[in-house]
């Protein structure tokens, strides 16, 4: 026992576990123990989208035995703490890149720690050039701090270790000296720095993968077609071709098994973007999903009916904040897609059976644990070209580095898609839509039509933290459309709240107040909601909806331009009518006017519009107009 005061000496000969999970006889299996240089930390530390290369603690770079044991203590007490998983991993890192950076130059590596010996790892650090948008640029505030807190790490932990000498800091911290304290610090209540995916990014990529959606059942039972196929030649050379005429003679689209695969990769990817764009699932989320055990008590989703209409609850495990199970809403594409990807991962699953059996049989207890982590879960994955591959859950870095980027690719979109930002954008269509502002994929979101936040907020089994995410997101949306409303280049119209607003961004006086017309909108927020041809601010639901041009508490700006450019088509073509009488006439010229005054103060040229629509033949004359 080392007891509280630990010398150098005893951490140097120290051995013994740091990591392993009791079995289920009782027995323990040990995965790491301190005297190794690599740790192997336990599956269940991890979430399901983390890589195995992730699991294990590298030292063995380190050279110098003494900073080698000062790094495995630094990590067995960070352990001890309670820091566990990728968290401890990206720790060991840096604590790792400090160490070898000393050892790099002769003379540096005689030094003691110290704050001077900080303060050259910082000028370093912030000598460190990436790629950022195809441009060589520093490490930002957020990637410096991790790596100056692994100095403090050493300081904190390490005291008993003679080379550690004094703090690294004089005065200071690693937030400071990463440059996020201070007036050039980032703002820490600014917008979410995960982008949005835009409409044009957006559609194609839901219109190639829905594709593969409808094509599953086509794709699966060539799958299942193949899979059954015996080849009979003699030589194991010769089978896949074998294999490969007998794709040919029942599909019309595949000449190569490679290119099958491809397209069962991608559907299985398809899958997996309409999960995470429909619920706002992390990728850990949807990947710890478990297959419907049906006949033994297990599903992944259940339903509940009102008012006539159906809603959709995923049910998941959330590592993020230690929620544990949890529920989602979702639509019926997603559980669709659940359903698809029970089908796919059929063969996967009864691989992992075979896996797990011969396992056991081999007393393979770390197997035996990795196959039992991941055993009945929705996606599985095996490389199909490498031979002998074992059964895995595909990891994040997977698809968010390769098959989610592969998915654009194939759309024919320039974007460097991610995971978060589907769930980013997930929060942006809700709001949106409970704006009553939904602007595409209209379609499969039917259950956005009512409130979302309110049922989120109503239920403690559905995940929280998304709710809070859409609180987030509703408070970005709501100022981003109010700032347009105090820009003076931004034209509205409306009723009186909208002549208010004018008004008052006009005033110097007021933008003297205020510093910026971004801080008069924060300071002026109203209630508001879309009805389509405006925005309403009524917030005693007395808005009888239709005339937000007239009414008090409208306004009309170019996000529902749209709506007015059908209107006056609609209006064109009722004058041009003979048989809705004088009255209609009446009302369809009012109408005119109508339309007229608020494309006009938008800043449309009016009468261009007309002309363009009789050019497009969308009318059937302007005779009356004239």
């Amino acid at each position: 026992m080392l007891g509280n005061n630990p010398t150098q000496v005893q951490i140097e000969a120290l051995t013994g576990v740091v990591a392993y999970t009791t079995l289920e006889d009782g027995q323990c299996l040990v995965y790491a123990r301190f005297e190794e240089d690599e740790w192997e930390l336990t599956p269940e530390e991890f979430t399901k989208s983390a890589r195995l290369s992730e699991h294990i603690l590298r030292f063995s770079s380190i050279q110098s035995h003494t900073l080698k044991s000062l790094a495995k203590w630094v990590m067995w007490s960070k352990r001890q703490m309670g820091l566990r998983g990728s968290s401890l991993a990206v720790a060991c890192k840096h604590v790792r890149s400090f160490l070898t950076w000393v050892e790099s130059e002769p003379l540096r590596s005689q030094r003691d720690f110290d704050a001077f010996l900080a303060q050259e790892y910082v000028q370093y650090v912030d000598g460190v050039m990436v790629k950022r948008k195809g441009e060589l640029q520093p490490l930002k505030p957020t990637s410096k701090m991790p790596r100056y807190f692994s100095l403090e790490a050493i300081y904190r932990h390490g005291r008993m270790f003679a080379w550690v000498k004094g703090h690294p800091w004089i005065s200071s911290s690693a937030h400071e000296q990463a440059g996020a304290l201070g007036e050039g610090a980032p703002r820490k209540t600014a917008e979410g720095k995960t982008l949005i995916i835009p409409d044009e990014v957006l559609k194609p990529l839901a219109t190639y993968t829905k594709g593969y959606l409808d094509r599953a059942t086509e794709l699966l039972n060539l799958r299942d077609k193949l899979d059954a196929f015996e080849p009979t030649a003699k030589s194991v050379r010769d089978q896949p071709t074998q294999k490969r005429e007998y794709l040919q003679s029942i599909s019309d689209e595949f000449d190569k098994l490679n290119d099958f695969n491809d397209a069962l990769l991608l559907l299985r990817d398809s899958c997996i973007f309409w999960l995470l764009f429909t619920t706002g699932m992390r990728i850990h989320e949807a990947l710890n999903i478990k297959r419907s055990l049906r006949g033994k008590g297990g599903r992944n989703y259940r339903t509940e009916t009102k008012d006539e209409e159906t809603f959709y609850y995923i049910q998941s495990r959330s590592d993020k904040t230690h929620t544990g199970e949890t529920e989602w809403i979702a639509p019926k594409i997603a559980i669709d897609a659940i359903k698809i990807l029970e089908r796919y991962s059929k063969p996967y699953q009864a691989k992992l059976e075979a896996e797990l059996k011969e396992a056991k049989s081999q007393g393979n207890y770390k197997e035996i644990a990795r196959l039992s982590e991941i055993n009945n879960h929705l996606i599985l994955a095996k490389s199909p070209r490498k031979k002998g591959a074992p059964i895995t859950i595909p990891s994040g870095t997977t698809i968010t580095g390769l098959r989610l980027k592969n998915l654009c690719a194939m759309a024919g979109v320039d974007w460097n898609l991610t995971a978060h930002q589907l769930r980013r954008t997930f929060a942006n269509y809700v709001v949106h839509s409970e704006l009553g502002d939904l602007r595409a994929l209209k379609e499969h979101f039917k259950h956005w039509s009512i409130t979302m936040t309110a049922l989120y907020a109503a239920n403690d089994d559905l995940d929280q933290e998304l709710f809070e995410e859409l609180l987030r997101e509703k408070l970005f949306v709501e100022e981003e459309i109010f700032s347009d409303f105090f820009n003076l280049d931004h034209p509205i119209t409306g009723g009186a709240v909208a002549e208010k607003i004018k008004e008052f961004r006009s005033n110097e006086e007021n933008i003297k107040i205020y510093g910026s017309h971004k801080e008069m909108a924060r300071a002026m927020k109203l209630p508001i909601r879309s009805t389509g041809i405006g925005w309403c601010t009524n917030d005693d639901d007395g808005c009888m909806g239709g005339g937000c041009d007239e009414c008090d508490h409208g306004i009309v700006d170019e996000r529902n331009v749209k709506h007015w450019e059908g209107m006056l088509i609609q209006q064109l073509e009722l004058v041009d009518l003979d048989d809705i009488g004088d009255a209609g006439k009446k009302a369809a010229q009012d109408g005119l006017v109508r339309v007229e005054k608020v494309l006009t103060d938008l800043g449309y040229d009016y009468a261009a519009m007309k002309n363009e629509l009789s050019n497009n033949n969308q009318i059937k004359s302007i005779s009356s107009l004239d």
